[in-house]
């Protein structure tokens, strides 16, 4: 719905599978902020998502896993989030990046080995 509203916005010559991928992923990046502002536990949220309370180890393991995302060079976070979190194949990855499959899988590795060293899984 969002590409074919803003159908105008699209320059020709450019890939339109590039671009729908672009548009699907700052529509994931923008609920996902949406779901991070909402207060657990209100009966009606924007996401539509039913609230499920958690253990404290939970969410203290949470929220050592998003500083650890956030201390990730962008170009690390979002290969692994299109490949780790949203499924995405590396040549999907690699094309909405616009670089080569052997630098997703790179930065992937990377950015797996980053994670791990903070949060004290992987020896380092």
């Amino acid at each position: 719905m969002k590409a074919l509203a803003n159908l105008d916005k699209f320059e020709p010559g450019t890939k339109l599978k590039s671009w729908l991928f672009t548009i699907m992923r700052n529509t994931f990046y923008t609920r996902a902020k949406v779901l991070g502002r909402e207060a657990p536990g209100l009966e009606e949220n924007v996401s539509g998502d039913t609230p499920i309370a958690a253990t404290q180890e939970t969410v203290a393991r949470a929220r050592e896993v998003q500083r650890a995302l956030e201390k990730l060079p962008a170009h690390y976070r979002e290969v692994l989030t299109l490949v780790a979190i949203l499924g995405e194949s590396y040549e999907a990855t690699a094309e909405i990046c616009d670089c080569a499959v052997g630098t997703v899988k790179s930065r992937l590795n990377r950015a797996r080995h980053q994670i791990l060293q903070e949060l004290g899984e992987e020896a380092g």
